[in-house]
């Protein structure tokens, strides 16, 4: 089964403020209001692969998404 493109391999993903939004100006998500993402998904290692990225034309592919287990960083050992 082929991988979903994720914003783990996209260099248009940026984080600013508590949110996830794309660099291009897509709505990752259009049930929130500025069509973001909140960033306790990236720090949890949830999976970031939506819709609108698999078949955006200005997918910036930067190489193979982190892998899941090292994904996050709540939650992890030595974490409280």
């Amino acid at each position: 089964m082929k991988e979903k493109r994720s914003l783990y391999e996209c260099f248009n993903a940026r984080v600013k403020d508590s949110r996830i939004r794309c660099s291009k100006g897509y709505s990752l998500m259009v049930k929130t209001e500025d069509g973001g993402v909140d960033i306790g998904r990236l720090a949890n290692g949830r999976p970031l692969a939506y819709g609108v990225c698999q078949n955006c034309p200005d997918f910036d592919f930067m190489g193979p998404p982190i892998p899941r287990e090292e994904r996050g960083w709540l939650n992890k050992k030595g974490n409280k």
